[in-house]
């Protein structure tokens, strides 16, 4: 999902607020302009994270990638209840397959996909344009609420949870450009 090159920074520019040039195309305008930044939050489990973070070290140097599931707590509170391991890719990238989101088909109640998550072992936190198109197409226009988090498997800390952060896109039909925000996120430990 992830081309290694991490956006390139200014000293002025906030490393959790990124502009990327977005898809050119028509079907690309009229799907974006109903993408808004979501006031949402979004609290993770200790053991989910914990497990993410196994996941990306096992894989490591490749990427990891996986599914969220959880359910909506409150109006735009988010609890996130698993992290699903999907596959490993190469160094530089990972994606899903059609088989990936059936696992999804066993999910019963309130339960839902919430997002996806994905490593990028020692190159930063952040989405790449490959990371955004897939976020965007895949999780977003069909279900606004949608995160993606990213987590570094080569910063761990003492507790084994891997430096992480969990991101929403945005899109500007009108301007074509298209960034992605870091989300407020919890960690429950109970």
């Amino acid at each position: 999902m992830t081309n290694k090159d991490p956006p390139e920074n200014s000293d002025n520019e906030d490393e959790t607020d990124q502009s990327i040039d977005g898809l050119h195309s028509d079907q690309a305008n009229n799907e974006m302009s109903r993408l808004r930044l979501e006031t949402i939050s979004v609290t993770i489990s200790q053991q989910t994270i914990i497990e993410i973070t196994n996941y990306s070290i096992e894989a490591k140097p490749k990427e990891a990638i996986g599914l969220l599931s959880g359910i909506e707590v409150r109006s735009k509170e988010i609890m996130i209840s698993k992290g699903i391991y999907v596959t490993q890719g190469d160094e530089y990238s990972v994606s899903f397959s059609d088989e990936d989101f059936q696992v999804f088909d066993q999910l019963s109640g309130p339960e839902f996909c919430v997002g996806w998550w994905h490593s990028h072992p020692g190159y930063g936190l952040f989405l790449s344009q490959t990371d955004i198109t897939t976020h965007v197409y895949s999780f977003q226009l069909v279900q606004p609420l949608s995160v993606a988090l990213v987590v570094d498997p080569n910063d761990v800390s003492e507790d084994g949870i891997a430096k992480y952060k969990f991101f929403q896109v945005v899109g500007n039909s009108q301007s074509d450009i298209f960034q992605y925000r870091e989300i407020a996120s919890y960690l429950d430990i109970s």
